[in-house]
């Protein structure tokens, strides 16, 4: 089957790419941790590919600069970045104690609920069943979220042969449980699915966010990473031109906070977002295309949204007050979004299920600006 985000990574992939992607932590000790010249730069390459895109390290400073709540002052950045440093360690530790439940210092597969498991498995890269803090660190996590093409093209091949068809494949008589699936995939509307339809989709769900430029407009395609912040703000310097995002295909995010981060940029610079008759987006891209100042829906448009889980406890089991929440109603709230929309979506559909808005559900929830 074909690689699926249906998780709106709340609390365990926000905490793991924004606190050990987004930092190299090198210890002499259990206790000690030094900060190499090494180790400062690298803090700089957020999505951990070797090389330091400029807007990529722009972003680690304006997030650093946010959290120090003033401006980054020579003097004082090498004591600003250890606090830093510090605090994402402390933090890192508490969430692996989470999942830790016998307080061994492993995370143990028997350890893991039936939603972690895939991947605390891929974790585990000696196949001792257990996962050590080290191992996490060094997980690449956005890569085992991402198909290849061969590995899209097989499963492409794979679903055409399990349906008994050659070119096409008719909607109608897809069983209902499969219809939510194979819809997104029928991208013109026909109720006919095409190879090529899979394939388009597919190649979005499984490839970073990419703008291309179309006079004032940029249409946008993929999922959303680690790296998209940087994505965002190279678009927004270097494209000044731009005063609408027309959103594609854009089913999710791997990464919530850094998600958050990228559609505040946009809110700030006043752009506006679009979703056209054939736009499917969902969970995270749902959430940056409210970062809109105006926000354009046209109808056919489908627009998803879902519960988030990845932690130890369901969002829908957490009380109202919990932290957890707070990233996602400053967000709303920032973006002029009723708050009663973050707990309709959690009720809406499971992590691991997609809800379709409704006409209604569009207008309740301010979701377009624009008529």
């Amino acid at each position: 089957m074909i690689k699926e985000r249906r998780i709106k990574h709340g609390i365990f992939y926000s905490i793991f790419l924004m606190l050990v992607l987004g930092c190299n932590q090198n210890k002499t000790t259990d206790q000690e941790e030094t900060l190499s010249i090494g180790s400062d730069i690298e803090i700089l390459d957020a999505n951990r590919d070797g090389i330091i895109n400029p807007y990529e390290a722009l972003d680690v400073l304006l997030l650093m600069q946010e959290e120090n709540q003033k401006e980054l002052k020579v003097a004082s950045f090498s004591s600003i970045l250890k606090e830093y440093k510090k605090e994402e360690a402390e933090e890192i530790k508490s969430f692996f104690e989470e999942f830790d439940q016998n307080g061994n210092g492993k995370i143990e597969l028997s350890e893991a609920d039936e939603e972690m498991l895939d991947i605390i498995t891929m974790m585990d890269e000696n196949k001792n069943k257990e996962v050590t803090i080290s191992e996490m660190t060094k997980f690449d996590f956005a890569s085992a979220f991402l198909a290849s093409e061969e590995e899209i093209d097989e499963n492409i091949a794979n679903i055409f042969e399990e349906h008994d068809a050659i070119d096409t494949i008719e909607l109608t008589k897809i069983p209902e449980e499969e219809q939510e699936r194979f819809s997104a995939w029928d991208i013109n509307r026909d109720k006919i699915i095409t190879k090529q339809e899979i394939k388009d989709f597919e190649t979005a769900n499984n490839t970073p966010v990419r703008f291309e430029i179309k006079d004032t407009v940029a249409l946008m395609n993929g999922v959303i990473t680690n790296e998209f912040p940087a994505t965002v703000l190279q678009l927004l310097f270097e494209h000044p031109e731009v005063t609408t995002i027309e959103m594609m295909i854009a089913p999710g995010s791997i990464d919530d906070v850094a998600n958050l981060r990228a559609s505040l940029y946009i809110n700030k610079s006043g752009l506006t977002t679009k979703v056209n008759a054939y736009s499917h987006i969902a969970s995270g891209g749902t959430d940056f295309f409210l970062a809109g100042k105006q926000r354009i829906v046209e109808e056919g448009a489908v627009i998803g949204v879902h519960s988030w889980g990845g932690g130890a406890v369901a969002a829908t089991d957490l009380p109202k007050d919990d932290p957890s929440h707070e990233k996602y109603l400053d967000y709303y709230k920032i973006v002029n979004i009723p708050t009663d929309f973050y707990w309709y979506t959690l009720q809406a559909a499971p992590a691991n299920g997609m809800h379709n808005m409704t006409k209604d559900e569009i207008e309740k929830y301010k979701i377009r600006t624009e008529k």
